[in-house]
């Protein structure tokens, strides 16, 4: 519970109103022991070694992929549906807005996985507009701020940012170049294509959430200083040209989703302004390309940690509870 995912998890849950009837917190043994409050009621976490996994139903769990593989076998024996947030043990990745009846398989299987922020982003603004036609191409290029990578790109850009400000050599910290004051293109090993890790995860889990394994997806992904947040520039193709007067209206009814597209000065969604503290994602800068009419382009916004990560993983935890266990 002391990393981002599990900070955000534990602040969702004091605000907003999940049904759930028994709540625990579990963490490492060596940082359980504090107490969270949580809807006015201050809860101990409780250390991992001597939790009796039995007594609940479902686990949304968070951490590093060490620790997941590590308890994940302890979890499963006790009959508990794994909600998996690292990526790490193969569930079918559902997006709450987009297949949760993916979920059907969920008792069965074990594990169902939560995507990454840029999948659950991108999946829930292509299954709106998959309504509009057959979509043909999707071109994305995603800004993704520190918290897409780690704490410690967190801590790093804070500590790189406050040393180049004062006029101090910085050092490398979490990533292989500098990255206060700075773009990096690639933080991952790259694959005989050329394509990173965030790119490819990308790539397989848009087709898997919405069902489209042929549908061709182009991902160029950009570390950039934020702390947090997510941004994507997104160009969609569909097989005939759409009414593109008509997107917004359909965005704007399409669940999870908030539309800011005004011709005015700052008519359009920010990470930090709009998206942060959000539980929808944002969409703005919606066009018709001027050389190709069947391809729009759409300026997309989410706060990662909070979408992306922690509403996304409760409400599927919500839903299999009520509805699948």
């Amino acid at each position: 519970m002391n990393g981002l995912a599990g900070d955000m998890l534990t602040s969702v849950l004091e605000d907003d109103s999940f049904t759930f009837e028994y709540l625990h917190l579990v963490d490492a043994d060596d940082d359980a022991g504090e107490r969270r409050m949580i809807n006015g009621q201050s809860l101990r976490v409780e250390p991992v070694s001597r939790f009796d996994f039995s007594q609940v139903a479902v686990v949304v769990l968070a951490g590093t992929a060490e620790f997941a593989q590590q308890w994940a076998p302890v979890i499963r024996a006790a009959g508990v549906v794994i909600v998996d947030t690292t990526g790490t043990l193969g569930g079918v990745p559902v997006v709450a807005e987009v297949n949760p009846d993916a979920l059907t398989a969920a008792k069965g299987d074990g594990v169902v996985g939560s995507p990454d922020a840029q999948v659950v982003q991108t999946a829930i603004v292509l299954a709106a507009l998959a309504g509009m036609g057959t979509l043909q191409r999707v071109s994305i290029a995603t800004y993704q701020s520190m918290s897409t990578h780690s704490k410690a790109a967190v801590e790093g850009l804070a500590m790189q940012t406050g040393k180049l400000l004062n006029g101090q050599p910085v050092e490398k910290g979490a990533l292989d170049k500098q990255a206060a004051f700075n773009l990096l293109p690639c933080v991952t090993d790259l694959d005989e294509s050329g394509a990173c890790a965030e790119e490819r995860a990308l790539t397989a889990g848009v087709k898997a959430c919405l069902a489209m394994p042929a549908l061709p997806v182009l991902v160029n992904s950009v570390l950039v200083p934020l702390f947090y947040g997510t941004a994507q520039m997104m160009q969609v193709s569909f097989e005939a040209a759409p009414d593109a007067k008509r997107i917004g209206n359909v965005l704007r009814r399409a669940k999870g989703i908030k539309v800011l597209d005004k011709s005015v000065s700052g008519g359009f969604p920010t990470p930090i302004t709009e998206a942060t503290g959000s539980d929808h994602v944002w969409v703005g800068r919606i066009r018709a390309d001027a050389a190709e009419p069947n391809t729009i382009h759409l300026w997309i916004v989410s706060d990662n940690l909070r979408k992306g990560v922690a509403i996304n993983s409760l409400k599927l935890a919500e839903l299999l509870i009520k509805d699948y266990l």
